[in-house]
């Protein structure tokens, strides 16, 4: 049974209410539904329009399983390998939760459920409804699942129904060149997992040193996905111990990163020793307007002369400056 806590409401000024799960639907305090995909359990939030992409077909989950056989039949690889490796680097424990956006029909699923040990949960989402619907009839009752709860939702990855911190990892392969905003699924993936819990996304993309030769110019040719750029600046400032690394013969990226609680912590006030003297703080948010260049050269050959960093003889001037100018006012 779905945690209670999971789905929140996305509605304006509702406040991330809590969706409590009826026959029809999901509802919040505030009275907004959720319902149902009809003939199931999965709860819309979002979805793309009927037939708009080979997604959204009616035979969408055919025509994908059709794409991935041509893709490890093409790059010599076995697909039982690649994602078993995949979910290896999310470090799963027994009893854990986990998401998976862009999840389609559930390929990842099996893996991931081999990955919590039996005991856990994990959150499926897709905003193709005719996805994700074939993935909770293929996965709803796979009886390997054993104690490990699956939940599905037609969503949208760029604006998930789930409380901060919810999950211990957050899983996407596949999928996410194709999202309007890149950037915000990412950030939505890095929201919803709690500090130290894992993230993993991964895509088509053909390695740097590749793209400029026959071999990259005859895969981007064949899908354009292929030149896909690697999205490491759209990565939160909370990423830690980020690691690229690439598949399928160099052409799918995947990176992965810990979640840390906000950007990284320095001291901004530890001084330089040497010439110029100062520290970041006074370097960055102390900088002053420029003088006549002759000046300058003056005043750095007296802080020399006087044995004295740049930045302190320059302060104390300034401050020498100051003091004068009070007693005179």
């Amino acid at each position: 049974m779905t945690d209670p806590l999971a789905y929140r409401c996305l509605e304006l000024g509702c406040g991330g209410a809590p969706l409590i799960a009826g026959s029809e639907g999901l509802s919040c305090p505030r009275g907004h539904r959720v319902a149902f995909a009809p003939g199931s359990t999965v709860p819309v939030f979002a979805r793309q329009r009927h037939d708009v992409n080979e997604y959204t077909r009616d035979d969408a989950a055919i025509i994908h399983d059709n794409a991935l056989r041509w893709v490890f039949a093409t790059f010599a690889d076995d697909e039982t390998a690649l994602r078993t490796r995949l979910v290896a680097r999310l470090r799963l424990a027994a009893g854990q939760r986990v998401l998976v956006t862009g999840a389609g029909a559930g390929n990842d699923l099996p893996f991931l459920i081999r990955g919590l040990a039996g005991r856990g949960e994990i959150y499926a989402q897709d905003i193709a409804e005719e996805m994700i619907l074939t993935g909770w009839r293929r996965h709803r009752a796979d009886p390997a699942a054993g104690g490990v709860a699956l939940h599905f939702s037609v969503s949208d990855a760029a604006d998930l129904p789930f409380p901060d911190g919810y999950f211990d990892a957050a899983y996407h392969f596949g999928g996410i060149n194709l999202f309007p905003d890149v950037g915000m699924g990412i950030a939505e993936m890095t929201r919803v997992v709690r500090v130290g819990g894992s993230v993993l996304i991964g895509d088509e993309g053909v390695a740097p040193w590749l793209r400029g030769t026959e071999f990259g110019k005859m895969l981007i040719c064949n899908n354009p996905l292929y030149a896909a750029d690697l999205p490491l600046a759209l990565l939160p400032a909370a990423a830690r111990s980020v690691q690229l690394s690439w598949e399928l013969s160099n052409c799918f990226y995947v990176i992965a990163y810990s979640v840390a609680a906000g950007p990284p912590s320095v001291d901004i006030d530890i001084p330089h020793v040497g010439t110029r003297g100062g520290s970041i703080r006074t370097r960055y948010f102390g900088q002053l307007e420029g003088v006549n260049p002759d000046l300058r050269d003056r005043v750095y050959a007296q802080a020399q002369r006087v044995g004295m960093s740049r930045v302190d003889y320059l302060e104390s001037l300034i401050r020498a400056g100051l003091a004068s100018a009070s007693t005179t006012d």
